[in-house]
């Protein structure tokens, strides 16, 4: 990534130039190669931050900024000792800018800033600089290798800032996409399951002649129409602030929410019983839509492996800060149940993991007659 260079820089850097430039032309004792260094060391480094500045829209300029910072390093260490000093003011910012660009290899750009103290120090040989002056220029290079490198860690450290924000999002958005995904497919499973179990009902009753098949489309409409309802709570959810995970869902609520489902379940024809053990205790919101969640999947997954087969709902307020839902039922002949498939129950697994206080789901089948057994539990 091309770093565009600030207003104020471009404004600072043109100044500089300016100024330095001014205070050559004024002194006519120097050599005319040291002015002409010095010279090539301010074209660089204000070709630098001109080529930086248009790069930033045409990328194969990039490598010309760098050429240029380079020629700064280099022409303003030589013109250094002859201009008493003033070329070392382009190489000294140029080699702040090598060295702080994240592009340029590390080792490269303090190859390159070795290289411009060795060339002040051999162009001062013979030039009658004197060592406190030598030893100023060198200091000021050594510093500005310094404060390169500082300026290359913060830039670095923003850059990995950003990159950590940017995976966060992604992150962020990765969970909102699969909680979607979860709250459809409950409420599309519920719902358009029993749906099409009440359209294959009608269909049956009205082959057979059989005047029951008015209240099964009389159901299946009640269904379609509550299944809207809920899909469009659930968009509302969605459209509206995030409900606080964390507040309190009293034991009445709980109970309304399971009565719902377990009349829905009958409404369709299933047969249903609830047990409840235990002193039942506020839980957390979240906690009770889990609970709901599980228990319409449980249902739903019962209506569709074993039409006809009663189901048990056991809720169990356990006194060590549990409360454990367990949905059972006998598998019907010739239904082969994989435990740890479908969407549903991945659904549910994310779902309790991501409670304030964590849970677990478990799928099992087994037994003689072989039952289908889903245990969620989730700790408060």
């Amino acid at each position: 990534m091309i770093v565009r260079p600030s207003p104020l820089a471009v404004a600072l850097t043109a100044a500089g130039a300016v100024l330095l430039g001014w205070w050559l032309l004024q002194d006519h004792t120097r050599t005319a190669w040291g002015t002409t260094l010095a010279a090539i060391a301010l074209v660089g480094w204000v070709g630098r931050s001109v080529a930086a500045l248009v790069a930033v829209r045409h990328p194969a300029l990039r490598t010309v900024a760098v050429v240029a910072t380079v020629t700064g390093v280099a022409a303003g260490a030589l013109s250094a000792p002859p201009t008493s000093g003033l070329g070392v003011v382009p190489a000294a910012v140029c080699t702040v800018i090598l060295v702080a660009d994240p592009e340029v290899r590390l080792w490269v750009a303090l190859i390159v800033a070795v290289g411009g103290l060795g060339l002040l120090a051999g162009a001062a040989v013979g030039s009658g600089t004197g060592l406190l002056p030598l030893l100023a220029m060198c200091g000021g290079m050594l510093l500005a290798m310094l404060g390169g490198y500082s300026r290359r860690q913060a830039i670095l450290a923003q850059q990995q800032a950003a990159l950590l924000a940017e995976r966060d999002l992604q992150m962020r958005e990765e969970t909102s996409r699969i909680a979607l995904a979860r709250d459809l497919h409950d409420v599309l499973a519920h719902t358009l399951g029993g749906l099409v179990i009440q359209l294959d009902a009608v269909e049956a009753l009205m082959d057979a002649g059989d005047a029951a098949a008015r209240s099964r489309v009389t159901d299946a409409r009640a269904l379609a129409g509550a299944g809207l309802d809920e899909a469009r709570r659930a968009v509302a959810a969605l459209r509206s602030a995030r409900p606080d995970a964390a507040a309190a869902a009293g034991p009445q609520r709980v109970r309304v929410l399971f009565e719902d489902l377990l009349d829905a379940h009958r409404a369709l024809g299933g047969t249903v019983e609830l047990r409840e053990h235990g002193v039942p205790v506020p839980v957390p919101e979240a906690t009770a839509t889990a609970l709901q969640r599980a228990l319409q999947e449980a249902l739903s997954n019962a209506r569709r492996h074993a039409p006809g087969v009663p189901a048990i709902v056991t809720l169990e307020w356990a006194g060590d800060g549990r409360v454990v839902l367990a949905v059972s039922n006998q598998v019907a002949p010739g239904v082969a149940l994989s435990p740890g498939g479908g969407y549903g129950l991945v659904g549910m697994r994310e779902r309790f993991a991501a409670l304030p206080h964590g849970g677990t789901v478990r799928a099992e089948t087994g037994g003689v007659p072989a039952t289908f057994t889903l245990t969620a539990e989730a700790r408060l």
